[in-house]
């Protein structure tokens, strides 16, 4: 067994700082107060595992009707947990009394170690709240984005530390769904990454994904071409909605068909989602089918408004 030299010293004493360095930054970043941007469908998902983690989350919106509605869904959410033993009665209490809402994004977000942006899924949308966020959090405050599309990089460029910028995507319904892709940019550092992942992400039950910073990411990529086909298949007449959906389901065993899918997802956000993808890209597979946005216009984007391909085109 050969014994550490004089030459092995500088190495050893690296390493060793090195590691002392990486556990003292950990430790400073320990994660109590978390604030998510937004209280839409997944503003409050995102906010309710938060809260139900063991962190001190603020749900911030523009509007109280909006963070009422939020807190509304997330109560009903609980109770659903509650009714099928997933959680006590005393466990839906706490969470709540973790959970705080706010229409003033500067007092909320000052203080927080860790926030999330869940608002429109729109750069135009984004890039400002990243360029407030900038002069409200401490320099130490990691900024993610919720976003299943738009580059990190882009809304890193409204702040100052892009570093400490990464995407956080998780999937609909949040308390449901265990997977989210971790969005790291040319620039987010390791330390984001690491405490994204292991202090945070995580630590809310979630399984990650670390994927590049690429137009739809991974999840995205694919789906999109799904409801964009499926879409075409029904301005071709080839089957029905339910029909669709029904062999979709028997072939794949998916949980649910293309538009039963889009109806949850909410087909403004698919229009977003494949219009963002086709100017980035110019892939014309991405290029929204005409009806799909002749819906948006209309108003029939899905659940969340009590109409979509179900009640336009449904034959039940």
């Amino acid at each position: 067994m050969e014994l550490a030299g004089k030459d092995h010293l500088p190495v050893l004493e690296s390493r060793v700082g090195a590691r002392l360095t990486e556990i003292v930054e950990a430790m400073d970043m320990v994660i109590k107060r978390v604030c998510v941007i937004g209280s839409g469908t997944m503003g409050n998902g995102i906010a309710q595992v938060s809260a139900q983690a063991g962190y001190e989350t603020t749900m911030v919106d523009v509007k109280q009707e909006f963070l009422d509605r939020g807190m509304n869904t997330i109560k009903t959410s609980l109770g659903k947990f509650v009714e099928k033993g997933r959680i006590k009665q005393e466990e839906m209490k706490e969470s709540l009394a973790r959970l705080r809402t706010s229409i003033d994004m500067k007092n909320a977000a000052k203080g927080a170690d860790y926030v999330i942006e869940a608002v429109f899924e729109r750069a135009e949308v984004k890039l400002p709240i990243f360029g407030q966020l900038e002069e409200i959090c401490t320099q130490e405050t990691i900024l993610a984005s919720n976003t299943s599309g738009i580059p990190i990089s882009l809304l890193a460029s409204a702040t100052k530390r892009p570093d400490k910028v990464i995407g956080t995507h998780f999937m609909n319904p949040v308390p449901l769904m265990k997977g989210v892709e971790i969005v790291r940019s040319l620039l987010t550092s390791e330390e984001t990454l690491k405490v994204s992942l292991d202090y945070f992400v995580q630590s809310l039950g979630k399984e990650t994904v670390i994927v590049k910073d690429s137009p739809g990411f991974v999840t995205n990529r694919l789906v999109t071409l799904v409801f964009n086909e499926a879409a075409k298949l029904l301005e071709e007449n080839l089957a029905s909605i339910e029909d669709i959906d029904k062999i979709e389901k028997l072939s794949h065993n998916w949980p649910m068909g293309p538009f039963e899918l889009a109806d949850l997802v909410g087909i403004d956000v698919v229009v977003d989602l494949l219009e963002g993808i086709y100017q980035q890209t110019g892939w014309e597979r991405y290029k929204p089918a005409p009806l799909l946005k002749r819906m948006v216009e209309i108003g029939y984007t899905g659940r969340k408004v009590g109409k979509g391909f179900y009640q336009l085109f449904g034959q039940g």
